[in-house]
């Protein structure tokens, strides 16, 4: 099951990496419509020129070719051999110039001389191309050059996101987002595309609580347009899904809130890794966007290599080989786990609150011999629906606190809280007594 599901990101991952993506066009939605195969994403679109808050939806951006050779016809930068060799929304040019005109428009990195630069100019009018700091010293500067960019800026067009909507037995929302705008950079941020198709694909096999909508939208300008034309009122919290595929070690960035149920369940899925605890900041992803005071919704991230913290982020160094198909699934297990947790967390009833429950009369449940100190577990195999707790053999206290904390009011997070045990024994715990239809 394992090998198979690595094999099917390693496809996915070659298949989507070449791609251009930016905040619109075509390379956008040609993306969604390959991860349809994975999620049945609906694919939205709002129209180029559209007022949402203080932005505006920009003109759609599409490039044919963009290259830069000398009067020879030798090339010196070709946007179809790496499409961040183009700086992304460039205006169009056709014209002959010196090297030092050139050299204005030229991006590289003195301190990286082997990466190559991603930059953008979305909202500002200007063309240019990224290359490594090596390519730039070979350049002849007493040759002059043709400049070739042969691109559209439609004010007519559109901007795409994908969307997908799984209904749970509450009204009660979590929004998983990640965003689409990023070209050929694989942890930031085609491993996020990824993780966040897969994720939804398990949660829409398995009955759950909460409802859960994916969101698939450009970085900034997609969940600023989303907020604009949706109702928040149902959203209860969420994930922002970035960088998650990298060599570096797990990080978890915390809600605004810090202690919400989102942080809660990120650290018991995270119990058992290394990981690095982040504040909250309002800069990074759109959690700076959901989380601004008109919404408010508290938006946790857990990542593998995080953005910033790379020294091959935002270069042609986050390739496929800076990545994994084992780094992703890694990352995607704890996702999976997070949710989990965060569907266990409801508020449980007991079927009576009149004293303690007489658990001799159970079956496996209670020794059959009482007097000691410590009474371990006399239940050996439990299997949940989709997560396997395991007990660590203190069932009894788990079963006394869920006894005296199921009232209806207390969440099973608080329990874990007041008592101090285990969050997967008073899980493994809580099943036990709900098949015994004691807790409802």
């Amino acid at each position: 099951m394992e090998d198979n599901i690595l094999q099917q990101i390693d496809l996915y991952l070659k298949t989507l990496y070449p791609i251009n993506r930016s905040i619109t066009g075509k390379g956008n939605e040609k993306t969604l419509k390959i991860l349809q195969e994975i999620c049945p994403l609906k694919i939205k679109s709002i129209s180029s020129g559209t007022s949402v808050f203080d932005w505006t939806i920009p003109p759609e951006w599409n490039v044919k070719k963009a290259l830069i050779t000398d009067l020879d016809g030798n090339v010196i930068v070709d946007f179809k051999n790496l499409n961040i060799h183009l700086v992304n929304y460039s205006t169009p040019i056709d014209k002959i110039m010196s090297f030092d005109e050139l050299d204005k428009h030229l991006f590289y990195l003195k301190e990286k001389p082997e990466a190559i630069p991603y930059r953008t100019s979305y909202y500002k009018r200007n063309w240019g191309f990224c290359l490594s700091y090596n390519q730039y010293k070979k350049i002849d500067k007493s040759k002059k050059y043709h400049v070739c960019i042969n691109s559209t800026l439609d004010d007519d067009g559109k901007m795409v996101y994908g969307e997908l909507y799984k209904k749970g037995k509450s009204k009660k929302e979590i929004i998983i987002s990640s965003y689409i705008c990023h070209p050929s950079l694989a942890n930031d941020n085609l491993s996020g595309l990824l993780l966040s198709c897969f994720l939804f694909k398990t949660l829409s096999q398995i009955d759950t609580y909460y409802s859960y909508r994916l969101l698939l939208v450009p970085e900034t300008i997609g969940p600023i347009a989303w907020l604009h034309q949706n109702s928040t009122k149902n959203i209860k919290g969420g994930l922002v899904i970035s960088c998650v595929a990298g060599p570096g070690p797990l990080g978890y960035k915390k809600t605004y809130l810090g202690d919400h149920k989102i942080d809660k369940a990120i650290k018991y899925a995270l119990n058992k890794e290394e990981y690095i605890e982040y504040k909250f900041e309002p800069i990074g992803s759109d959690e700076r966007q959901y989380s601004s005071p008109a919404f408010r919704i508290p938006i946790g991230t857990i990542t593998k290599s995080k953005y910033y913290e790379y020294d091959e982020y935002h270069t042609s160094l986050d390739n496929l080989e800076f990545i994994s198909s084992v780094n992703l699934l890694k990352s995607l297990t704890i996702y999976i786990d997070t949710i989990f947790y965060l569907e266990k967390n409801q508020k449980y009833k007991r079927k009576f609150n009149q004293c303690e429950f007489m658990l001799s009369k159970l079956d496996k449940i209670y020794p059959d011999t009482g007097g000691t100190i410590s009474q371990p577990s006399l239940i050996k195999d439990h299997t949940s629906h989709t997560y396997t707790p395991k007990s660590n053999g203190n069932i009894l206290d788990c079963i006394a606190w869920l006894s005296f904390g199921c009232d209806g009011k207390n969440s099973l997070f608080d329990i874990q809280e007041m008592s101090g045990l285990s969050i997967d024994d008073l899980i493994y715990s809580l099943e036990l007594l709900q098949e015994n239809k004691l807790i409802l």
